[in-house]
């Protein structure tokens, strides 16, 4: 919210532009080897020697080759800005390996506390880095140096939270199972990031960096629900799912289903909220410079509600060995991507967001069929599962369009706006999910009893 100020839509593309490049070049720095110690089943020491040994590898081999592109790309882009940012991006993969691998031991061992007490100082470290730089005139140097300073804190505190089984030394001689995972899991990943980020490369080329600005911060309300909320779900469904299909298929495949009701159950009502909120929002947090990114924003809303219902599909075909098949839908996905964006890179910003719903469209073809072959379920089993989700986001889009047309008849605006919206949004999800018993109320109500113990154990017994 703070850095929006700071910064303007020119300077966040041009970042945006390096940080698409270091997503790609990401894919091979981590090649896999997270993944594979989350779903490893018999994870030995000499197996995680081996993936340490890669980790260093693959990491220090794109250190170096980001290093020598970079004049090149600056070149290309006709921005000498590039060179620099990318100059400190480079160090953060000298640091990574050092402590990657112990990130995925404790995704593997479920450490979510751990996990939390890492992320949010590092978050804390990288936002207070950033605001500090910008206010001092580093312009797009200090989202670079921020990203840095958040790298080191996690490194650190990686080092020092690192389990006991993954206190090895790296073996480059047992590389061999790690390696043949990696290389095809990267394969997918490569073509996905490349996928997904082919916008900043296009857009970047045929726009400018400020009509890619605009477009970022777009993508940047998605990604708040990303980092927050899927990323949080991604993260305890990867072992599950490993867990669950160690024990069975079919314990796999339910709770697959179980877990994609409540992630719709929070992704549906939340998207629908944001789409027709998003001038608001966008007003609010980021200000009147960016209001242009409003429509795009919803149309991406849109987009990434209908693709929702499969996100957890690729951690499934992951969880049960099935690797070369996320590969095929990834090859499958990506050229009707990157056409689509290119041939409406001639029209509209616009037009481009328009591309996210096909995508989704298709998307949600492959991984049904996939899905069906891996485990034995399609998307009609789970759309009845998701059925609750889809009344609980009408009655939440119900009631934020008669509020809207009612704020906007008597002309309330900015914050005091969007703070009614979202306090009937919160509402009306919560009564959404009352009503139709949807498993979040389980849920919900098991976080309620454990926030009543924990305080009922501070007060203590004479409390």
């Amino acid at each position: 919210m703070i850095l929006a100020r700071l910064l303007t839509p020119e300077e966040v593309g041009i970042f945006s532009l390096c940080a698409a490049f270091l997503a790609v070049a990401t894919i091979f720095r981590d090649f896999g080897i997270s993944e594979y110690i989350i779903q490893e089943k018999e994870l030995t020491k000499e197996k995680l020697s081996g993936a340490y040994a890669l980790t260093f590898l693959a990491a220090w081999l794109m250190a170096g080759a980001l290093y020598l592109a970079r004049p090149y790309i600056a070149e290309f882009y006709n921005e000498p800005g590039l060179q620099d940012i990318l100059n400190i991006l480079c160090i953060n993969f000298l640091i990574l390996p050092i402590a990657s691998p112990t990130f995925a031991l404790l995704n593997r061992e479920m450490n979510f506390q751990c996990i939390f007490k890492i992320q949010v100082t590092a978050t804390a470290v990288h936002a207070i880095t950033a605001v500090t730089l910008a206010s001092q005139g580093y312009s797009f140097m200090s989202l670079a140096w921020a990203s840095l300073a958040n790298i080191a804190v996690q490194t650190l505190m990686l080092i020092y939270y690192k389990p006991e089984q993954g206190r090895v030394l790296p073996n480059f001689a047992n590389m061999g199972t790690p390696l043949k995972f990696g290389a095809l899991f990267s394969s997918s990943r490569t073509i996905e990031v490349v996928m997904s980020n082919s916008h900043e490369f296009i857009i970047s080329r045929q726009f400018g960096f400020t009509a890619l600005g605009l477009f970022s911060r777009a993508l940047g309300l998605i990604n708040l629900f990303w980092q927050n909320i899927t990323s949080a779900v991604t993260r305890v469904a990867a072992p599950a799912f490993a867990s669950a299909f160690h024990n069975s298929p079919d314990d796999l495949r339910d709770l697959y289903i179980r877990m994609t009701a409540i992630f719709t159950g929070i992704a549906w009502p939340f998207f629908s909220f944001a789409a027709i909120e998003a001038e608001r929002i966008i007003f609010v947090l980021f200000g009147s410079q960016w209001l242009e990114a409003a429509p795009i924003a919803s149309i991406l809303m849109v987009g990434t509600l209908i693709g929702s219902i499969s996100n957890l599909a690729p951690n499934v075909l992951i969880a049960a060995g099935q690797v070369k098949k996320r590969f095929y839908i990834t090859l499958l996905m990506a050229p009707v991507h990157i056409i689509g964006i290119a041939i409406a890179s001639f029209y509209s910003l616009h037009h481009i967001a328009y591309v996210w719903i096909i995508g989704s469209l298709f998307g949600l073809a492959l991984y049904n069929y996939h899905l069906y072959r891996t485990v034995t379920v399609n998307f009609v089993q789970v759309f009845k599962a998701s059925k609750s989700s889809a009344i609980t986001a009408a009655i939440t889009t119900g009631v934020i369009l008669a509020s809207h047309q009612i704020i906007a008849h008597y002309d309330i605006h900015g914050f005091i706006a969007l703070f009614i919206q979202s306090t009937l949004a919160l509402l009306s999800w919560l009564t959404g999910i009352y009503l139709t018993r949807h498993p979040l109320n389980l849920e919900i109500s098991k976080i309620l009893v454990m926030a009543n113990q924990y305080l009922q154990e501070k007060r203590g017994p004479n409390a």
